[in-house]
């Protein structure tokens, strides 16, 4: 009887615990845990539509997971500078793999946490700072087993507050921060930057259909801003029929890859 032993190939490993996704009809492909935090729809919505910025700005997104924000804004304009800051050292992997891999020249990498903020970073150095920061506080659900995914949706290593506050310190004059959080921390948004110069400037709620409660909003503040605050028109995912609307499409790339 044989007494043989299979040893599995580094890319059998690989493709069991790592998937290679396509956005923007294949212009950029991303690593991510097969298991683990994996990015969505909005990631790539708070990435595609931006305040303005000058030629040679620096964009700072904090906690870029894999990268999917951060890849985005640095194929989109090229013309600015982005810095991708992340804490889990998994994910700070997969972040310098994916801009390697789509030989992106414009991105640089912070590994550290956004709470040591003095030690981080270089203060009033961004034009836009993005932010897709935990949804649920710490105590309101019970987090995910896996831990990729527990850090990216509950407050287990930085609060709202945290992600204002390293984005006040690092927002040169007129600077933006620009985050999406759902309805349920409207409240703590508002809060958050209660003791910093930053004003809310722009809202706008995303919504699945048109007839649906919105599901996320997105927040531009300013430093300083206008006295008045602009409510912009609301972003509809899909129409009626369940397909993607024509902003969307236009968004993801989607209708340049059908033609």
């Amino acid at each position: 009887m044989s007494n043989t032993t299979t040893f599995k190939s580094n890319a059998e490993n690989e493709a069991e615990t790592l998937t290679r996704d396509a956005i923007f009809g294949g212009a950029l492909h991303l690593w991510q845990s097969r298991a683990g935090y994996r990015f969505g729809l909005d990631a790539l919505l708070l990435a595609s539509d931006l305040p303005p910025l000058a030629a040679g700005a620096t964009v700072v997104e904090l906690g870029a997971a894999q990268g999917a924000v951060a890849l985005t804004v640095a194929y989109q304009r090229p013309d600015v500078q982005v810095v991708a800051v992340e804490r889990q050292p998994e994910l700070a992997a997969l972040l310098r793999r994916n801009i390697e891999e789509n030989d992106l020249k414009n991105v640089a990498v912070i590994e550290g946490d956004l709470r040591q903020r003095r030690d981080l970073f270089t203060p009033q150095t961004a034009a836009l700072v993005l932010a897709n920061p935990p949804y649920y506080a710490r105590g309101a659900r019970r987090p995910s087993a896996n831990a990729q995914r527990a850090q990216a949706h509950h407050e287990l290593h930085g609060t709202l507050e945290d992600f204002v506050r390293a984005a006040a310190y690092l927002l040169e004059h007129k600077g933006w921060l620009q985050l999406i959080a759902p309805p349920v921390r409207h409240l703590d948004v508002i809060a958050a930057t209660g003791d910093t110069d930053l004003r809310l400037a722009e809202l706008r709620h995303y919504h699945d259909r048109a007839d649906r409660p919105a599901y996320l909003t997105e927040y531009r503040f300013r430093r300083p801003s206008a006295p008045d605050l602009k409510i912009r028109a609301p972003l509809t995912i899909r129409d009626a029929d369940g397909s993607y609307t024509a902003e969307v499409r236009r968004r993801l790339g989607m209708e340049e890859a059908e033609t």
